[in-house]
């Protein structure tokens, strides 16, 4: 089946979208790499998948993404298409990891609500495969049943047109003040000043 069959939210232009926000944030840790000061496979995996959390939730519901949301964040994050909650994961897209063939706890609520309908303990994860120096080779939908790929459906980036997210940098507006009045003191400005100077220091005298 391909990912529309399993639910009309998962759309090949959406998919392609969070596969081009994962590989922007995986692309980004690998040029930040550093094995000079210590930098290994994992500290860069770790950068890696927290880099393209970043972008899921930076995307997340701006012009051009507002189908696309941050249901939870963490190690077990987890974003939604729609309504769909999704996962991704790196690593072999046939034999997925306990951890991520098992079901969030929202998933679980979704899956209990639908019993006897096909689809129902199915859940969708986005799986990627990385060459040795870690940049992303391969995006694919997975539908996992029963800890297993049912469905692993390759989405096509070259294809895709460049990744574009506007973010909402808009700032509150600043309040407008009077213009300052410049001109000689009055005499009253002057005994107001001087009555201010005598009260700061009596307040600074030592007790």
């Amino acid at each position: 089946m391909r990912p529309w069959e399993y639910n009309p939210e998962l759309t090949k232009e959406r998919l392609i979208r969070v596969a081009q926000l994962i590989e922007r944030g995986r692309n980004d840790a690998v040029d930040r790499h550093e094995p000079s000061i210590g930098g290994d496979s994992w500290t860069r995996g770790v950068c890696a998948y927290s880099f393209a959390k970043h972008q899921i939730m930076q995307a997340a519901g701006t012009p051009g993404f507002e189908w696309l949301s941050a249901i939870k964040e963490g190690m077990r994050f987890q974003f939604g298409i729609g309504k769909v909650p999704m996962r991704f994961w790196r690593g072999d897209l046939a034999e997925p990891s306990v951890g991520i063939a098992a079901a969030t706890p929202m998933e679980q609520f979704l899956l209990d609500l639908e019993p006897g309908i096909p689809t129902a303990g199915v859940l969708f994860r986005i799986g990627i495969s990385t060459d040795d120096e870690g940049a992303m080779l391969e995006a694919c939908f997975a539908a996992l049943r029963n800890g297993a790929a049912e469905t692993i459906w390759p989405i096509p980036l070259a294809d895709a047109d460049p990744l574009v997210v506007v973010l909402d940098d808009t700032r509150p507006e600043g309040r407008e003040l009077p213009p300052p009045i410049i001109g000689e003191r009055s005499e009253d400005d002057t005994q107001e000043g001087a009555s201010e100077q005598r009260f700061d220091r009596e307040q600074h005298k030592p007790a």
